[in-house]
């Protein structure tokens, strides 16, 4: 990990400051490996958690669902029809939309199911060997790493879309809490993530779930597009996507730097195809704030690149080093610090920077305090 060298004294105060009300592990640019090192080896499988670690990343990040016996499963969504062998095994087990979800499996069934590889980056012989972990396993066999190998990860959790948990009479939010709270997480800050397109439950979590439990967590405000499928809320006995406009406003600002440690925005948020930055007083007004921005997800593969970016080392310099940004989600987590720990020394880059934009034109805070 890096810290940058700052040329202005304005600057450099405005760095101590963040400093001083973000954990300092943080404080510079920082890889967060998605389901370990995945882009290497089959996603979320412990090989690729093992990976991630003997790569040297700090953060780990699992997406997680519940089983119909209220376990936490490691996985992208609670539809396991394409991505595992459901079909085969539980031909029977399909709902009216034909689908399979993990709410309708117990845990014991769900150990029954192989993870299918459509790309083919993994060898056949080792396919077969590959099925869904329990959040409880993942979580023992990093603690088993750390203690080894005297290493200390934060794991990263994301709650995969609660409102349909919700939906089914599930709270996915609880479950997580005590199983974090079993393997001593929560103690300090630092340790664990908990990342939601959630607004509402972000909320829950905070105010009443923490405090109740007595743990120390750090929140993460994802956003998507107010089109999306991540958070829905029930209005008139109909689910429609959750409007995430609020929070760019003056008032949303100051609501979610008061509630959540970093925001998780996806990069074509942040930055058109052709590399102009869509959120650049957003993304300083955060950082003046002491609310780091994260940003998801940059892979090697040229078809999810941003088009402006000829390489993925060109696409990790405008995200950490134009754009700003705190951390980037990456399956590729051992090429990501690679490129961290060979890059230059640098001076923060002023994105677009224009009188305007340096005005913070949400009025949250006094530029000159900083100076």
């Amino acid at each position: 990990m890096q810290y940058l060298s700052l040329p202005k004294l304005s600057a450099t105060l405005a760095v101590l400051l963040l400093m001083t009300v973000l954990p300092l592990p943080l404080a510079a640019k920082t890889v967060i490996a998605q389901g370990g090192a995945s882009g290497y080896i089959m996603k979320n499988s412990l090989p690729a958690v093992a990976l991630a670690i003997a790569s040297g990343v700090e953060i780990i990040k699992f997406d997680v669902v519940l089983s119909s016996d209220n376990q936490l499963l490691i996985l992208k969504s609670a539809d396991i029809t394409e991505n595992t062998n459901v079909a085969d095994i539980f031909p029977e087990r399909a709902m009216e939309d034909e689908r399979y979800y993990t709410f309708d499996f117990t845990l014991e069934e769900i150990k029954k199911l192989r993870l299918l590889d459509p790309e083919l980056k993994n060898p056949a012989t080792l396919t077969s060997l590959f099925t869904i972990h329990s959040l409880e396993e993942e979580l023992a066999f990093i603690t088993t790493l750390n203690t080894n190998y005297e290493k200390n990860n934060t794991v990263a959790i994301e709650l995969r879309k609660p409102w349909l948990h919700r939906k089914e009479g599930k709270d996915i939010t609880r479950p997580l809490l005590n199983l974090l709270e079993q393997f001593g997480y929560g103690e300090s800050q630092n340790e664990a993530f908990i990342f939601s397109y959630d607004a509402v439950e972000l909320q829950r979590i905070r105010k009443e779930l923490l405090p109740e439990i007595g743990m120390a967590v750090q929140l993460v405000q994802l956003i998507e597009f107010n089109d999306g499928e991540e958070t829905k809320t029930e209005e008139w006995g109909e689910w429609i996507s959750y409007n995430y406009d609020w929070m760019f406003s003056k008032s949303g600002m100051r609501a979610l730097n008061s509630s959540v440690a970093a925001i998780g925005l996806p990069k074509e948020m942040i930055s058109s195809p052709e590399g102009v930055l869509l959120l650049p007083d957003f993304i300083s007004t955060a950082h003046q704030l002491g609310t780091m921005i994260f940003t998801f997800s940059v892979e090697k593969d040229e078809v999810t690149r941003m088009p402006f970016a000829d390489s993925f080392e060109e696409e990790l310099e405008f995200f950490y080093f134009t754009a700003n940004v705190a951390a980037v989600v990456t399956t590729y987590c051992k090429d990501t610090l690679h490129y961290l720990q060979n890059r230059a020394v640098a001076p923060i880059l002023v994105p677009n920077s224009t009188e305007q934009n340096a005005k913070d034109p949400l009025h949250l805070t006094n530029p000159a305090e900083l100076q």
